[in-house]
């Protein structure tokens, strides 16, 4: 036995070795997994916001909301796109928007301040009527 000198078995260093590379492939999973929400999360808030854009200004072009809004979401962490296709079909908006692994659709009725303007002032006058 030699004093001041400590020596390891090969196999413990090979096994370490087989630890550490399961260890960084599930780190390399998960960072990937993380980014592909992340995508998905932008992807549908911006499909949101194109719709909202498209249902609340009168006039505007659909397609260039969804280009506009398409570029201001910027890169997708994963290796892919997103595609955002906005239509319009007599007083509702539809838009969907997809990229890799998902897709989502939204739809909604196009704002008409009009109409809620004559709602409240309905409900103004039912309540004079009523003395409430």
């Amino acid at each position: 036995m030699r004093r001041g000198k400590y020596y390891v078995k090969g196999s413990f260093t090979v096994e370490a070795a087989c630890i550490m590379a399961a260890v960084l492939l599930s780190i390399s999973v998960m960072i990937h997994q993380a980014a592909h929400v992340r995508d998905e999360a932008v992807g549908a808030m911006g499909l949101h916001e194109a719709v909202e854009k498209g249902r609340h200004e009168k006039g505007a072009e659909l397609h260039v909301i969804s280009s506009t809004v398409q570029d201001y979401m910027g890169h997708p962490m994963t290796f892919s796109s997103y595609q955002i296709q906005l239509k319009s079909s007599w007083n509702r908006i539809s838009g969907k928007a997809q990229g890799t692994g998902w897709n989502h659709e939204i739809e909604g009725k196009r704002f008409r301040p009009e109409a809620f303007l004559r709602k409240v002032t309905l409900i103004e006058g039912l309540g004079e009527s009523d003395g409430d």
